[in-house]
């Protein structure tokens, strides 16, 4: 009987039809097992957000965020999270099969780069690439293209090394035609940008649809692997402090004005609504300050619009703002109304209650 290692040299000779190829048996051998736990850790991860989250919103006051823990709904910041970090799972499977699988084609060694991409799913990278059209914003289209034909092209190559017509037609025609497509398509917004001299916006519709075509075949070995390595590594630990950052500023609590009555004087009171009674309205300051407000002495209350919906830039493809996703731009959305004084701190003559 053949031990695994003359298995492994019967398949490095073989002539590539009918026994697997080398790599694919030595990627196999070598990963890793019994590493079920981390499976523990993937919870945690949102749990560290939302505590963290609630930690900001209190202006680390210990009382304040008990008041917060207690009041807050559970799913209601899950959700909040969710949304925020949906956009970021499409990047992570995305970027890890790329590497792993341009490591892979460049060096002929396996790595824990090579095992993570190769343990990714083909219908998983299909599903983040769906994801990331939905979600991401319009300037960040091209880079999910990028990626998407890299992956494409890669895979084509590791797996179907011997068919010429398909190589050609995934990792040279298809990357030559989406590149002049998506110059054609997005013109407008790039002329937009540098007009506006948008110079972030204009690199990042100008710039992956060129690299497409450059990102599906190998790297020299000699550096192959200090690239990849470097890049996944860099991803790694910049990803959770970007999501980190992303998180601390997504709402978890309506914003809304009250005003009320003060001595036979207006007052508004601007903050984030954090419980409601029949007797009793607590808001949370954007101070962090507490305030338990009497519903006998409000006169009236109005929703106020989030401060950071405030766009940055007002480049766009016929009508589609750069930062709107296609979820947000095909989604109805209300009129935009004129801001309310109250929402700027400011009494009014003849409130109406909201």
């Amino acid at each position: 009987m053949k031990t695994d290692r003359g298995r492994e040299d019967d398949a490095r000779e073989g002539d590539g039809r009918n026994d697997p190829p080398a790599g694919r048996v030595r990627r196999v051998k070598d990963a890793p097992r019994n590493q079920e736990w981390l499976l523990t850790l993937l919870p945690a991860f949102p749990l560290v957000l939302l505590v963290m989250r609630l930690w900001y919103a209190s202006r680390q006051d210990t009382q304040t965020l008990l008041l917060l823990v207690q009041t807050i709904s559970p799913l209601g910041l899950l959700s909040a999270v969710l949304l925020t970090t949906v956009w970021v799972l499409p990047a992570l499977v995305l970027g890890g099969r790329l590497l792993g699988t341009l490591h892979w084609l460049s060096t002929g060694r396996s790595s824990w780069l090579v095992r993570a991409a190769e343990r990714l799913p083909g219908w998983v990278v299909v599903l983040s690439v769906v994801v990331g059209l939905c979600t991401w914003q319009l300037r960040f289209l091209p880079t999910l293209a990028m990626m998407s034909l890299a992956v494409a092209g890669l895979t084509v190559r590791d797996r179907y090394p011997g068919h010429e017509g398909l190589r050609a037609v995934v990792c040279y025609a298809l990357p030559v035609a989406v590149a002049v497509l998506s110059y054609v398509l997005l013109w407008p917004a790039v002329v937009a940008a540098f007009t506006a001299r948008d110079v972030a916006t204009a690199i990042l519709l100008t710039l992956p649809p060129g690299l497409g075509v450059l990102l599906t075949g190998p790297v020299p070995g000699a550096s192959a692997g200090v690239l990849t390595h470097g890049i996944a590594i860099g991803m790694s630990v910049i990803t959770p402090f970007l999501v980190g950052v992303v998180v601390m500023k997504a709402p978890i609590l309506p914003l809304i004005a009250l005003q009320i009555e003060e001595r036979e004087a207006q007052e508004v009171v601007v903050g984030y609504l954090v419980a409601s009674d029949d007797q009793m309205s607590t808001v949370l300051g954007r101070e962090g300050a507490v305030r338990f407000i009497s519903n006998d002495r409000i006169r009236s209350r109005v929703l106020c619009p989030d401060p950071g919906e405030v766009p940055r830039t007002w480049v766009n493809l016929h009508g589609w703002y750069v930062e709107q996703s296609v979820l947000s731009w095909l989604a109805p959305t209300a009129q935009p109304e004129p801001v309310d004084q109250r929402c700027q701190g400011r009494a009014v003559d003849d409130p109406v209650s909201g």
